[in-house]
């Protein structure tokens, strides 16, 4: 939204933003934004709290007033460590997706997985030595066209569900441990791609290929979602 900002500017419309991720808006550099300490998915505060969320609106909305951006201004409040968040809650929709939106649907979920790592301060993702935006289009391509290697291919993969179950992990209602592995399985489009590229891998005449498609790609627990792909 910062990067879209300085485009709307630039045709003369004013702009202001909410920040919940102080390093990607001091990258972007938007014209306005008013940097918020409330966690991902409340930009506005307490759940249910009309006046609390109405500062915080008139904070955002008083920035207009500067001309000589790029500016952060810091939201003097903090919530409460026992204030009730529960309540609606402002999550990506990460619905069942379709073919072609792989890439997508990473970059949405790029600021859930940095909140992850910034907060456990250590990630799994990181054995392909890919950005994950490059491991996605990799398996877009293995899709559309010839077989990249096996070994390559496999830890692209890994590390993509390494980045969606830790993403999933920052989501304001996080689940546990198993309800995002079904999320991962049954709502994204990584999975959707997986599902597919299962039988070109099963079909190879290459053995890394075969042992990737029958073996490890899909994990035993989901291979039920097999038949319903094909």
């Amino acid at each position: 939204m910062g990067a879209l900002g300085h485009f709307l500017e630039r045709e003369g419309i004013p702009t202001v933003g909410i920040s919940l991720v102080r390093e990607h808006t001091e990258t972007i550099r938007p014209p306005r934004a008013l940097w918020v300490t409330f966690e991902l998915g409340r930009p506005f505060g307490i759940p249910d709290d009309g006046p609390f969320q109405r500062r915080v609106l008139e904070a955002a909305l008083a920035l207009f007033a500067h001309t000589d951006g790029p500016l952060i201004a810091d939201y003097p409040e903090h919530i409460d460590e026992e204030a009730d968040l529960t309540g609606w809650a402002c999550p990506i929709n990460l619905a069942p997706t379709q073919t072609g939106s792989l890439t997508a649907e990473i970059d949405r979920l790029a600021v859930w997985y940095d909140r992850a790592v910034s907060t456990r301060a250590r990630t799994t993702v990181g054995v392909s030595g890919l950005d994950m935006p490059t491991a996605g289009r990799l398996i877009d391509a293995a899709l559309a066209g010839p077989l990249p290697e096996a070994q390559p291919l496999k830890q692209a993969i890994d590390d993509l569900k390494a980045f969606y179950l830790e993403a999933a992990s920052a989501f304001p209602d996080p689940g546990s441990a198993r309800t995002r592995k079904a999320w991962l399985w049954s709502e994204t489009a990584l999975a959707t791609a997986l599902l597919a590229l299962q039988p070109r891998l099963a079909a190879s005449a290459d053995p890394g290929h075969r042992i990737l498609g029958n073996l490890t790609l899909i994990p035993a627990t989901e291979r039920h979602r097999l038949t319903v792909a094909l």
